[in-house]
């Protein structure tokens, strides 16, 4: 049976679905899991409003606003209070926020798991033209990225309701 370790991954796509399968192999390996084990999605995030403090990733991960979010109203709609997401994980590729998010949903927990991605914008560009110096964008490095991988999280929860 060939080895399932590669070296040298190819693309941050490959590291996460590595890392994806590990964890499914870990969660897997001895006693199934019981109802209600593991980490859980605080139900204010998936309602979209401010995380507790039980939801730690929800600092890493801005929660998603239900006035602005098509996913979160799609998915209130739909199964009410009946769902909940988290990331699994969340890299930067460049100018990319990458998430890959697990969306479960349902009376029976049904699961989806989908990638997401979307640009990290430049922020402020600071150049010259003809001997004239100029600033154009806001600074806000930080909040840039924060709201890249927020835009993230959206398309990949968009993702799983397309597959719903």
């Amino acid at each position: 049976m060939a080895s399932s370790s590669r070296t040298g991954l190819s693309s941050v796509f490959d590291e996460m679905v590595a890392n994806n399968k590990k964890q499914f192999e870990d969660l897997f390996a001895g006693e199934r899991p019981r109802a209600g084990a593991g980490p859980k999605t605080d139900p204010a995030v998936a309602a979209g409003r401010k995380p507790s403090g039980a939801y730690r990733a929800a600092a890493a991960s801005p929660p998603l606003d239900p006035a602005s979010s098509l996913a979160v109203r799609r998915l209130n709609e739909r199964f009410g209070n009946d769902w909940r997401y988290e990331i699994a994980d969340r890299q930067r590729d460049g100018d990319d926020a990458i998430v890959l998010c697990k969306l479960t949903f349902g009376k029976d927990g049904s699961v989806r798991t989908q990638f997401g991605r979307a640009q990290i914008s430049q922020g402020q560009v600071v150049g010259a033209s003809g001997g004239v110096q100029f600033k154009s964008g806001a600074p806000g490095a930080e909040s840039d990225e924060n709201d890249a991988f927020r835009r993230a999280t959206e398309a990949a929860l968009m993702n799983c309701i397309d597959l719903i």
